[in-house]
């Protein structure tokens, strides 16, 4: 589960499932997926920086290029 993948990364198992619970949580994620879709972000990682999309795990290097150049 989420809650295991999350406690071997060192986080606290119950408080991970007491925020996925919790209804304002559950919300804001709704709102965030919502908002991801609109802008039309699919797969992930996903990662939009300064208007640009990049995806992929293959195109993280391109967005440490783009972070240190300011854009191509």
């Amino acid at each position: 589960t989420t809650a295991d993948v999350a406690a071997s990364a060192g986080l606290e198992r119950q408080k991970v499932l007491d925020v996925i619970a919790d209804p304002v949580m559950k919300e804001k994620l709704k709102v965030e997926t919502e908002a991801a879709i609109a802008r039309g972000v699919f797969g992930s990682p996903y990662i939009i920086v300064d208007g640009e999309p990049f995806w992929g795990f293959d195109r993280l290097d391109h967005v440490d290029r783009w972070l240190q150049s300011g854009g191509w």
